[in-house]
């Protein structure tokens, strides 16, 4: 073997293993370790939705440091939620969730909830930045029976033992 081609052979090696390391360096987390990133995320919501129910309980809403962020907090986790539930990351994985099995086995239904829930989200941003009060509380009622129709099959019953104050 010519010299050259030793050299060519070798660029190519090199060039393969960097394109392997690469992809490996990239690649989704496994599932196990997509579940406290997941949770954390939902979290987040539900606190940011939180925050506006009690924004609207005081009586006197803080538009610009409450209600407008967390708004837009519910709506950008929205975005993603269809991307948190992916195959293996249930029970399965061996790490403490509470998405039931039912997600993964009717996940076309799971995904229709999780389109409505990104509409509904989209539309309580609206009614945030327009500071449209009536439109808030309606938004909010409307938002909180979209997220009980997606926890009531596909949440575990122990999340809320869990998680009582």
């Amino acid at each position: 073997m010519s010299m050259s081609a030793f050299r060519i052979r070798c660029v190519a090696v090199a060039a393969l293993f960097v394109a392997t390391a690469a992809t490996v360096a990239f690649a989704d987390p496994p599932p196990a370790a997509q579940i406290k990133p997941r949770q954390d995320k939902l979290r987040d919501m539900g606190g940011a939705l939180k925050a506006i129910t009690d924004e609207i309980k005081k009586g006197r809403i803080d538009w610009d440091n409450a209600v407008i962020p967390n708004a837009q907090t519910v709506k950008d986790r929205s975005v993603y939620i269809l991307n948190w539930f992916p195959k293996g990351s249930g029970p399965e994985a061996h790490v403490k969730t509470y998405a039931l099995p039912a997600i993964w086995q009717k996940f076309d239904d799971f995904t229709k909830q999780g389109k409505q829930l990104q509409a509904d989200a989209a539309k309580l941003q609206q009614v945030a930045n327009a500071k449209d009060e009536a439109g808030l509380k309606a938004q909010v009622q409307t938002i909180g029976k979209t997220c009980k129709a997606c926890h009531d099959p596909y949440r575990s019953p122990d999340y809320e033992k869990d998680n009582e104050e």
